[in-house]
């Protein structure tokens, strides 16, 4: 650890400048000025990877964007999970399929160019056009600007929540008529604006001095990508990073014993899901997949996998805190008898070695991992194994997981996609027969009516509750195995006051109220 630490200071005093830079203003690599009370006028913040491009359209760039101060979304969700505005000022519902949106009066971007209805649609049409991922949140809706503050926003379907739509990185707002091919041409609307940029190792940005609303206090952001994970811990502990994402759940004994930093591990609103080949005979029947879900030991899972920083959760949906009433309904205990009970019906019965058998053949699972998820893969193996049925731990790149899934030759996978957001784009999404993560092939008659009903809801009410319906009838069938939210473990500097913690902390690491305070 020693020898390690040395060579990341070392590594950071030999810094090279970076390709592209702004003007003098801009921040170097020297060190950061410091008061005579030795707090910095630099925020560095650590992650495992940074954006490899500047313009919001390409994959993932938007979420760093937001991320760390520089790019703004009309609404926001706040700690809580409620909806807040952000470069909006209100929105109101006018019927079930019109929304208005009056944007903040004083809202501007970077080059002072003044944020009007126009520009918006522009903005949101521009990523219609050039970013997939935005599709699952504005697919259903058309934009038009009603006056130069009212955005109109027309819904495919009755009684959409719009500004939760609207609360996505995906959907950050941006100058369609800049380029994006330099920082000097780059138009975001943030409290910091960009003013050099390394694809996937470095991104600066200094105070935004047109910035709309409350100026922060710190005055530069540093976004450095260090990949290792010891590396990156060891930034925080010598005092070169403030900020460290994505830390290894195997390290939290360790960062908690070390003075210098504070831990936020709020988990994140996603579920780690084990996603199952329906195209395999042996899942074709329920039943075999509900004893899959009777036998998970959720805790132990947490315990074994995630140094017991997350909670159990039963169905899918269960992650967000907006439906937190089903974390434990459907398979509300560990019940390895049942799930016994189960494979015995099916036709899988012990043979005397301790194995399930079923026509000559043994009950056995191919299961991919990748990331951190190892350890939560390998637990998942012991526990089967107590079942009789024979689990083999596929651990590699996330690559691995595509490409079985384009060939079809895959048994099972782990998988965390985010819960919060509108029920019915979420819920179809994973369970619909075209829906995108639906990799297993999930088509059961009773949800695509539930999914259908939960369209056409008229108020919010009868949306909760169908949406927890249709997540109880798909944890019943378990085309997937819900087990608990992602640990999001991030390090902070106790020298830095104000972090917030968050249940989607991948877009929420900077704010204006964020401070040094004296060693």
């Amino acid at each position: 650890m020693l020898v390690l630490l040395v060579l990341i200071l070392g590594a950071c005093s030999g810094n090279q400048p970076v390709t592209e830079g702004k003007d003098s203003a801009a921040p170097t690599n020297e060190p950061a000025s410091q008061t005579d009370s030795k707090i910095p006028e630099e925020l560095v913040i650590a992650d495992q990877e940074i954006a490899a491009a500047l313009d919001p359209v390409q994959p993932l760039t938007s979420s760093y964007l937001v991320a760390i101060g520089a790019g703004e979304t009309l609404f926001k969700a706040d700690p809580e999970g409620r909806i807040q505005p952000v470069l909006a000022d209100s929105a109101e519902a006018v019927d079930a399929t019109t929304w208005e949106i009056r944007l903040k009066p004083d809202a501007q971007f970077w080059s002072g160019k003044k944020l009007d209805a126009e520009s918006v649609v522009a903005s949101l049409e521009r990523s219609r056009e050039l970013d997939k991922q935005i599709t699952p949140y504005i697919q259903d809706l058309t934009f038009s600007a009603i006056d130069e503050s009212t955005l109109q926003v027309k819904t495919a379907r009755a009684n959409m929540d719009v500004p939760l739509n609207l609360s996505s990185y995906q959907t950050l707002i941006h100058n369609a008529e800049a380029s994006y091919d330099s920082v000097e041409h780059m138009d975001l609307t943030g409290m910091y604006a960009v003013t050099a940029f390394e694809p996937q190792k470095r991104m600066e940005l200094a105070i935004n001095e047109n910035y709309w609303g409350q100026k922060p206090t710190v005055p530069r952001v540093v976004h450095e990508q260090i990949s290792d994970e010891q590396t990156r811990m060891l930034s925080v502990f010598s005092g070169n990073s403030h900020i460290a994402q994505k830390m290894p759940v195997s390290a939290i004994s360790q960062l908690q014993a070390e003075e210098a930093v504070t831990l936020s591990t709020t988990p994140a609103s996603n579920t780690q899901t084990v996603y199952l080949n329906l195209n395999r005979p042996k899942f074709q029947d329920a039943k075999v997949r509900q004893a899959l879900a009777w036998s998970v030991n959720r805790e132990e899972l947490i315990v074994q996998a995630a140094e017991g920083q997350s909670f159990p959760v039963t169905t899918w949906l269960s992650s967000n805190p907006a439906f937190a009433e089903a974390r434990n309904a459907v398979y509300a205990r560990y019940d390895l008898e049942r799930a016994g009970q189960l494979l015995d019906e099916a036709g899988w019965v012990l043979d005397g070695s301790g194995i399930r058998m079923k026509d000559g053949e043994p009950l056995n699972i191919k299961l991919m991992t990748w990331g951190g998820d190892r350890a939560l893969g390998e637990t998942l193996q012991y526990q089967w194994a107590r079942l009789g049925i024979q689990a083999e731990v596929q651990h590699g790149d996330y690559s691995l997981i595509e490409t079985a899934r384009e060939s079809g030759e895959w048994d099972a996978f782990i998988e965390a996609w985010s819960t919060f957001g509108e029920p019915f784009t979420l819920l179809s999404g994973q369970y619909a027969p075209t829906g995108g993560g639906n990799y297993g092939g999930f088509d059961d008659a009773k949800t695509n009516e539930l999914l259908q009903q939960l369209s056409e809801a008229s108020d919010e009410a009868s949306r909760h509750a169908l949406a927890l319906e249709v997540n109880a009838h798909v944890a019943e069938q378990a085309p997937v195995i819900s087990l608990y939210p992602r640990s999001q473990i991030t390090a902070i500097s106790r020298n830095l006051e104000g972090f917030v913690d968050h249940f989607r902390p991948f877009e929420n690491l900077v704010n204006e109220n964020l401070k040094f305070v004296s060693p």
